[in-house]
C-alpha cells in the first residue's frame, strides 16, 4: 500500500516518463511535478530506477483493475453490432484512462509490451469470440485490429489532434466492423 506521497510521487512520475521517456524525466522535475522535493522523492523510492519499477507495477495493477471493471462485460447482447459497440467504446475509454502507461510501455519496456498484447489478445480474443460465434473469423487479428484502431484513436487524442471528431470515427469503425461480422 502507497501512502498519499508516495503516489502523488508514482502519479508525477508516471506522466513524466510517459511524456519525456526515461532518459528525459529527472528526478528533480519528477519530485517538483509531484510538489516535493528531490530528497522526498529518494527517500521514499531510492534511485530512479526502483521509482521506475514501482510505476510499472502500479501501471500493471491499475490496468489488470479496470479491465476487469471496465472491458469485459457480463452480460448478453441482442445483436453482435450491440456487443461490439459496448466492447469498442469501453476498450476506448479504457485506453485512454490508463494511455500514460501504455504509451510509456510501448516506448520504453518492450518486455512489459509483449507481456501486456499478449495476454490481452489472447484474453480479449476468447472474450469476443464467446459473444461472436463465427469460424470465419481470425479472433487474435480482429481483436490486434481493434486494440491497433484503439491506440491509434487515443494516441491522437492524447497528441492534441482536436480537429478529430472521436465519436464519429468510432461510429464508421463500428459500423465496419459490425459488416465483418455479417
Amino acid at each position: 500500500m502507497t501512502d498519499e506521497t508516495e503516489q502523488k510521487i508514482l502519479d508525477a512520475a508516471l506522466k513524466l516518463f510517459s511524456e519525456k521517456g526515461y532518459a528525459g524525466a529527472t528526478t528533480r522535475v519528477i519530485a517538483a511535478e509531484a510538489g516535493f522535493t528531490e530528497m522526498t522523492l529518494y527517500t521514499k523510492f531510492k534511485t530512479k530506477q526502483n521509482l521506475y519499477d514501482q510505476v510499472m507495477i502500479y501501471g500493471m495493477e491499475k490496468l489488470n483493475e479496470d479491465a476487469s471493471s471496465l472491458v469485459f462485460i457480463d452480460k448478453e447482447f441482442e445483436e453482435p453490432r450491440d456487443f461490439l459497440d459496448a466492447c469498442v467504446r469501453n476498450l476506448s475509454e479504457f485506453v485512454w484512462n490508463n494511455f500514460e502507461f501504455f504509451n510509456l510501455a510501448f516506448n520504453q519496456d518492450r518486455k512489459t509490451v509483449e507481456q501486456i498484447m499478449q495476454e490481452s489478445i489472447y484474453n480479449f480474443s476468447k472474450y469476443i469470440e464467446k459473444h461472436i460465434p463465427q469460424d470465419k473469423i481470425d479472433f487474435p487479428t480482429f481483436t490486434l485490429d481493434i486494440f491497433s484502431f484503439i491506440y491509434m484513436l487515443n494516441l491522437a487524442k492524447y497528441h492534441g489532434h482536436q480537429d478529430m471528431n472521436r465519436e464519429k470515427i468510432l461510429d464508421k469503425y463500428i459500423h465496419n466492423l459490425s459488416l465483418c461480422i455479417e
